[in-house]
């Protein structure tokens, strides 16, 4: 439950905690597929603040690459995406609520 600590235990090798964070990128990896199957993207940007974290990225990437020698027939189907992490990381909801009321002071519509 806290992410701090968590992100503290994977950094310094804890095992448990990498068990956990590899895991977790594994159904992140599942979630790309199964976009993958309906929109053909070429990046995939990872947002929130836990892609504040370098090491989500890279295990999210290992992981997918890892999907696709345990799956040949998707390897040869899909485009291997990009997957970065987001440029606004956590501060995006907060550019987007600017954007927002900038666009209502301003009497503009989305």
């Amino acid at each position: 439950t806290d992410g701090l600590a968590a992100f503290e235990a994977i950094n310094s090798g804890n095992e448990q905690a990498l068990k956990i964070l590899r895991s977790y990128c594994w159904d992140v990896v599942g979630i790309i597929v199964n976009i993958q199957s309906v929109v053909d993207l070429t990046t995939i940007a990872i947002g929130g603040g836990i892609s504040a974290q370098p090491i989500l990225v890279e295990e999210i990437n290992r992981a997918y690459d890892q999907f696709l020698d345990q799956m040949p027939m998707y390897k040869m189907t899909l485009t291997r995406p990009k997957i970065v992490e987001a440029k606004f990381k956590n501060d995006a909801n907060l550019f987007g609520a600017l954007y927002n009321l900038l666009l209502h002071v301003n009497g503009e519509k989305l």
